[in-house]
């Protein structure tokens, strides 16, 4: 069974919330590499990512970060915990430069209130994060190894939108050792795994760009 025969994601929410929610809030510029915010803490706010790329993750036993998701301009994060009132789980932290609009949970609100047909954006968001989760779920339990790792980077090009004529490109760089601790496997498996994905002609480098080729 291969679930990414039809697998699309749709990201008409990203101009809606950047339309809406810009100009509401505090910018701040983040340099790569830097903590936005931590697990166990509580958040009276939300994020808008107005240009670059964050990675959200949990720390495992032995302190190694596992990767959930990477979010790019026109997400939001941040907003379950605001919605729950709870604590946050994850952490996050820049993949890349980035600038963000910090929005106190108050003016999101008071806005959502005169602006209700936005709430649809908000769903489509989240749920767009709930299917890209599941199919990572899916992954873990039913896929082997280089399977894993041939559908993280079918998705991850996906959700980046960048159809080319091969198929889809991706355009940012990630380390071996970063995929392998999104798949939950080593740099060394995931370096050799490419190796045999590209012999094969599912994949096409050109340095650290990868062409994921349409079959």
């Amino acid at each position: 069974m291969n679930i990414y025969n039809s697998y699309s994601i749709n990201y008409d929410y990203k101009n809606i919330l950047l339309k809406h929610f810009k100009d509401i809030g505090t910018i701040i510029d983040f340099q790569k590499d830097t903590l936005i915010e931590f697990e166990f803490k509580k958040l009276d706010y939300i994020y808008l990512i107005l240009d670059g790329i964050v990675k959200q993750f949990f720390l495992d036993l032995e302190g190694a970060e596992r990767i959930i998701l990477l979010l790019s301009t026109g997400d939001m994060f941040g907003e379950i915990t605001m919605l729950q009132q709870d604590s946050d789980r994850v952490i996050t932290k820049t993949y890349s430069r980035v600038k963000v609009c910090k929005i106190e949970k108050s003016v999101f609100y008071n806005y959502l209130k005169k602006n209700p047909f936005v709430y649809d954006s908000i769903l489509l968001m989240i749920t767009t994060k709930f299917r890209i989760l599941m199919t990572q779920i899916y992954d873990n339990t039913y896929l082997n190894t280089k399977e894993r790792l041939f559908f993280l980077l079918k998705r991850l090009s996906i959700q980046q939108n960048s159809l080319e004529e091969l198929g889809h490109k991706l355009n940012f760089n990630l380390t071996h050792e970063e995929l392998a601790n999104m798949i939950g496997s080593t740099r060394s498996t995931v370096t050799r795994i490419m190796k045999l994905l590209e012999s094969e002609g599912k994949i096409a480098r050109n340095g650290r760009k990868i062409n994921i080729i349409d079959l």
